[in-house]
């Protein structure tokens, strides 16, 4: 997004020789000039805190100020009423006040869930401007988020008997499969071999210790897994360096965001301790990553983050 400033007169030539080309100039000039935000303090909209995703899309805001002068005066034109509209239906338009204030200028502000490029202009014949080119892709959020981690189980983290599974071809320790902290509590787990087990039917309560928390599956035969090629999150596929868990009310389904210190992350995945502006970092498989993780020093902070719009 470029600022732009207004144009004095414009005149078409033509082919006569001798003739002239007369050129109107209207005494008020308009000058935009796209408002640095606060998150960043650079040209790109925001993402405001109350808005939420609708039909996939994000609320983009952005603030310009709108500069009114007069030639004549050398001075700027107070208390002019300016009517401001954008070449696309979907977008809306306010501005501060009904006229400008006495440094001749007035801010106008743009809300549009449509990506893409516009223009606004304003209609008054009155005043020589040209239209304002705006693209919207990228945002920053408004508000910033709190940033966790998580993984799925990983067999060698398990010291329990070599038992059968219905579904399995291979044994597996049984606190890996049927324990609290296991394959059936976690949706997914990484064995021994490298594969990935998943449970397709869970027939079983929990067994729960003396405080009510679960502690193993009472009922293994009524659990039934499957071998998979990885990770499956809420939207696809959960990779280790890319992929996050997210409200899906606040960033979109498969969504491309880049988090301040850690970089570019996707909505894979969702999760319904996930609410409102919260991320977590899918950090691959086992106690390890979890410990590596909390060391960095990035666990429960909270961070800047930028909707990657992808245009």
């Amino acid at each position: 997004m470029t600022e732009q400033v207004a144009a004095i007169g414009t005149g078409t030539t033509n082919q006569t020789p001798g003739s002239t080309v007369v050129v109107s100039i209207a005494d008020l000039t308009l000058a935009w000039e796209i408002q640095s935000n606060t998150i960043n303090n650079d040209k790109l909209p925001i993402i405001p805190t109350a808005s939420r995703v609708q039909n996939g899309q994000i609320l983009y805001r952005l603030k310009i100020k709108a500069t009114l002068t007069s030639i004549g005066k050398n001075a700027p034109e107070a208390r002019h009423t300016l009517t401001v509209t954008s070449d696309r239906t979907g977008d809306t338009i306010k501005t501060s006040s009904a006229a400008t204030d006495a440094a001749g200028t007035v801010t106008v502000t743009l809300e549009s869930r449509e990506k893409g490029k516009l223009k606004l202009s304003i209609s008054e014949k009155d005043i020589t401007s040209v239209p304002l080119e705006i693209t919207l892709s990228d945002a920053w959020y408004e508000s910033t988020f709190l940033l966790t981690g998580y993984n799925v189980c990983n067999e060698s983290d398990f010291s329990g008997t070599l038992v059968t599974a219905n579904g399995l071809s291979n044994q597996h320790r049984d606190d890996f499969l049927f324990g609290a902290r296991g394959v059936v509590m976690q949706g997914t787990g990484m064995a021994l071999n490298g594969q990935y087990v998943r449970p397709t039917r869970v027939g079983s309560a929990w067994a729960t210790n003396s405080r009510g928390n679960p502690t193993r599956m009472a009922n293994p035969g009524g659990v039934t897994f499957a071998y998979t090629t990885g990770v499956h999150g809420a939207f696809g596929a959960v990779t280790t360096g890319r992929s996050i868990a997210v409200d899906p009310r606040v960033i979109p389904p498969h969504g491309k965001v880049e988090i301040d210190s850690i970089g570019t992350r996707y909505a894979d995945d969702r999760g319904s301790r996930i609410q409102d502006y919260h991320i977590d970092n899918f950090l691959g498989a086992g106690n390890g990553v979890v410990q590596t993780w909390q060391a960095s020093g990035f666990n429960s902070t909270q961070r800047k983050v930028k909707f990657i719009g992808g245009l």
